[in-house]
């Protein structure tokens, strides 16, 4: 594998080659089309003309919801195009037969063509219980895809769609659960890809040698961890913190009202021009990242931080970090000039997603600790999708063709309580 450069997609390393792109003005398709219009998945005929025809879903949840400028089949062709190549599901009667046959009358339902058995296509997925009308998750995915790196926010689902704050919120959890499965798998085809790329690669044993002819043509992995929402001065009831330094300061409570944590930390493997992935972290401690950086990445891949991660040095060979406290040697300057970049060595990789991470989140204003989690897997899943595409999930995770389920991913609380 070489590097993951966009306009240069002879050297991304990746088969996946998207259909040429067709004219589709009336929905504006164009992100999604290689996806949506693959051969090999092609949806039904009858699915097809509804779609082609623009009439409406027979389905009786769809007709309570008119919304104008809203192409209502056409957000419903892509539900259940999700739901058949990420969560397809096989006949128990009749051997490696795929339920594909739909009733016209029920949209939720799936039958076997030979057999006529039948099932409810929405169970084992995230969409399990919904009750909500297909289309909507539909539409949220595929605005979620057209706006990225902006988010969607539950607000403007429920002016859009005319449905309540709760209900608009938990429709964005069945999203977030349903990239939060997607992504592992962005995760171990990157570790693989990576892995065949530094299979016998060295950096030279030597820290002072410049190393930017060498990492010319190959994949510049970063990791940096950053504050994304801060405890404030006022949820401190104006008290100093004393307990915690550095960037744990910020996320924690005073120890006298409880040193509970309020703020967010997130810790950033990135891949230049690549894939990127985010954790939320409780600190910057060794046993809290490196099993993360271990997860992700191989032992031979040459990994760039700053000196906030001194204990990598006996675990990746590969790593080099350069220091952002670095003094002048001259003293009318307080900072020397390669404190940011020495010897083809930097971190801004990662910290450029972390920048465009704190702008797009600024929508949501605040996000507590607990979800922070899906919100980011959200977000890493939107912007590898839009960097690998969607086929090679469903070419990759064929064995995982069922996911684990909204039942196991989020708390019984929230999930008793999914429209």
């Amino acid at each position: 594998m070489q590097n993951f450069d966009l306009k240069k997609p002879e050297k991304t390393g990746f088969e996946y080659n998207p259909l040429e792109m067709q004219s589709f003005d009336q929905n504006l398709l164009y992100p999604l089309l290689p996806f949506l219009t693959n051969r090999a998945r092609a949806t039904p005929a009858v699915e097809k003309r509804n779609l082609d025809s623009g009439k409406r879903s027979s389905s009786k949840t769809s007709s309570k919801f008119k919304h104008a400028g809203i192409n209502i089949p056409f957000f419903e062709q892509i539900t259940k195009k999700i739901l058949n190549d990420f969560y397809k599901k096989f006949c128990p009667h009749c051997e490696d037969q795929i339920l594909d046959k739909e009733i016209s009358t029920r949209p939720d339902v799936i039958r076997c063509r030979v057999c006529h058995y039948q099932t409810s296509r929405l169970s084992s997925t995230p969409l399990q219980q919904f009750k909500l009308p297909l289309w909507m998750f539909g539409y949220v995915f595929h605005e979620s895809f057209i706006q990225h790196p902006k988010v969607l926010t539950s607000t403007e689902i429920t002016k859009r769609l005319g449905i309540s704050y709760k209900a608009a919120l938990l429709l964005k959890r069945r999203f977030q659960i349903f990239a939060s499965e997607q992504l592992e798998i962005y995760k171990r085809i990157t570790f693989k890809l990576l892995e065949d790329e530094f299979r016998d690669f060295n950096l030279p044993p030597n820290e002072n040698t410049d190393i930017t002819k060498k990492m010319a043509k190959r994949s510049y992995i970063c990791a940096d961890t950053a504050v994304l929402y801060s405890a404030s001065a006022r949820a401190n009831k104006g008290r100093k913190r004393f307990r915690h330094s550095g960037a744990t300061a910020s996320i924690y409570l005073s120890d006298k009202l409880g040193g509970k944590q309020i703020g967010t930390l997130v810790h950033t493997i990135a891949v230049k021009r690549g894939p990127v992935f985010f954790h939320s972290v409780p600190n910057q401690k060794a046993n809290t990242l490196g099993p993360i950086i271990k997860e992700h990445l191989p032992i031979r891949t040459p990994l760039f931080t700053d000196q906030g991660y001194r204990w990598l040095w006996g675990i990746y060979r590969n790593h080099r970090s350069v220091n952002h406290n670095a003094k002048s040697k001259k003293g009318r300057y307080r900072w020397a000039r390669n404190r940011w970049s020495k010897y083809g060595v930097h971190s801004q990789v990662a910290e450029g997603n972390q920048r465009l991470l704190k702008t797009s989140f600024g929508a949501y204003c605040y996000t507590t600790p607990e979800y922070s989690t899906l919100y980011l897997n959200e977000f890493a899943f939107l912007k590898n999708a839009k960097v690998l595409g969607l086929d090679i999930l469903i070419q990759d995770g064929a064995e995982d063709s069922v996911g684990i389920g909204a039942m196991l991913l989020l708390p019984q609380h929230i999930v008793q309580k999914f429209p």
